[in-house]
């Protein structure tokens, strides 16, 4: 018998430990894993997706710490959204993915919303929007294209 209790509770301890990695605590959002999860259960469609990459967060990190910085993007976020959009922090760090249930129209609205918000704590950010079709395109390559564009976007926008 305390063969299964100790097995209910290893499985208890495993649940919390996924539930932990899911989470990215510093910046108050989900982890890339747990967007590539949610995302694999979507419902077929066609979707919003953004890709946000924040302007010099490493400087930022340097000169006022990581968790002011982390304070400043949680704030930033901390907007309303519908309970069905999904935001993920998605590589390094300063990169956070949006997954809208909304057309186009209503992501450029959200964006905006969020770029106030960000002036507010005195971040940028560049973003590009783009659809997704579920089921047909892969998420990533959805992300991997959006974030080339937000790259170009941000090396145009220097060397002006």
């Amino acid at each position: 018998m305390s063969k299964i209790f100790g097995l209910q509770r290893e499985i208890k301890d495993l649940r919390t430990k996924v539930e932990e990695l899911s989470w990215d605590e510093p910046f108050g959002m989900w982890t890339r894993g747990a967007f590539l999860q949610f995302c694999r259960v979507m419902p077929r469609g066609i979707k919003t997706v953004a890709f946000i990459d924040f302007d010099d967060i490493h400087s930022l990190n340097e000169r006022y710490g990581y968790s002011e910085v982390n304070r400043r993007v949680r704030s930033t976020f901390s907007i309303p959204f519908r309970r069905s959009d999904l935001i993920a922090r998605w590589f390094s760090g300063d990169e956070i993915v949006i997954l809208l249930d909304c057309d186009r129209e209503g992501a450029e609205l959200k964006i905006a919303q969020l770029h106030e918000s960000a002036r507010r704590h005195r971040l940028t950010f560049t973003y590009e929007i783009g659809e997704w079709d579920v089921g047909r395109q892969s998420i990533l390559k959805v992300m991997e294209n959006l974030s080339v564009k937000t790259s170009r976007k941000k090396t145009s926008s220097r060397n002006r």
